[in-house]
């Protein structure tokens, strides 16, 4: 968060503004509401990146800012949606993109920062200083576990790689419970590291031609390996954490 390095009055009225863009393209579901954005799907989006955890953990952090209830009104309602639409057999919660299929008929999942359970445990564990309750921490559990149980190996980037993954593990280690890291995260850290030592790094699952940048790219990668090394020196910029103050 910007203003967290560089405090402004000038963002806090930007912040708002666009929180008010939100409020105005919210659409109600049946239960809570969701947002359609450019990307091609069935229904509004659950999810981090274009999806109700992301939206919701931002409007979260602009009520505490704004001290205005009606954003976290609005958050509610979006996480209202986001769990209505949770497959329990699963672990996780669809992806409505369509262009990732052309069969429809079935619900997609991904287990992902961008996209699933992952991003979607981040945003509720970034967001426990805001609302906490029995529900989102059941969501936690069940977004860690899914996590531990998905497919490694595919991809390293911090989007949707195993190094985005691990981020949260190692955050839900930092802020809740540390047993996530003792328990299955130093073991899949290990794997992930002498993976991309036998294989190189893997931006994609599509193409193992590597490409700069942060989210799908070498730098993410690099910086995913400094944390795992550093936690306490390198924060998460899954959550845009502020860079760390050192003498």
């Amino acid at each position: 968060m910007l203003n967290k390095v560089s405090a402004s009055e000038h963002l806090l009225n930007a912040a708002v503004l666009c929180g008010e863009r939100l409020l105005r393209e919210q659409q109600p579901q049946v239960r809570g509401v969701g947002l359609k954005t450019d990307v091609a799907s069935t229904q509004p989006l659950t999810g981090f990146s274009h999806g109700a955890a992301g939206i919701a953990w931002a409007l979260l952090k602009l009520a505490a800012w704004s001290r205005e209830a009606r954003f976290r009104e609005a958050a509610k309602s979006f996480i209202a949606y986001e769990r209505s639409t949770f497959v329990a057999e699963k672990g996780n919660w669809p992806d409505y993109r369509t262009w990732l299929e052309e069969d429809q008929s079935a619900p997609r999942f991904m287990a992902a920062w961008c996209h699933g359970a992952p991003g979607i445990g981040l945003a509720r564990i970034d967001g426990l200083q805001y609302m906490d309750d029995r529900e989102t921490r059941e969501e936690i559990e069940i977004a860690l576990r899914t996590i531990v149980e998905s497919n490694f190996g595919m991809s390293h980037c911090l989007c949707h790689g195993d190094l985005g993954n691990l981020d949260v593990l190692l955050y839900a280690a930092q802020r809740m419970d540390n047993s996530w890291w003792n328990q299955a995260g130093e073991r899949l850290a290990s794997e992930t590291i002498a993976n991309i030592a036998e294989q190189g790094c893997l931006c994609s699952r599509q193409t193992s031609v590597a490409s700069p940048g942060m989210m799908v790219g070498l730098a993410g990668i690099g910086y995913g390996l400094l944390r795992l090394a550093s936690p306490e020196r390198f924060p998460s910029v899954l959550v845009l954490a502020p860079p760390t103050m050192t003498q």
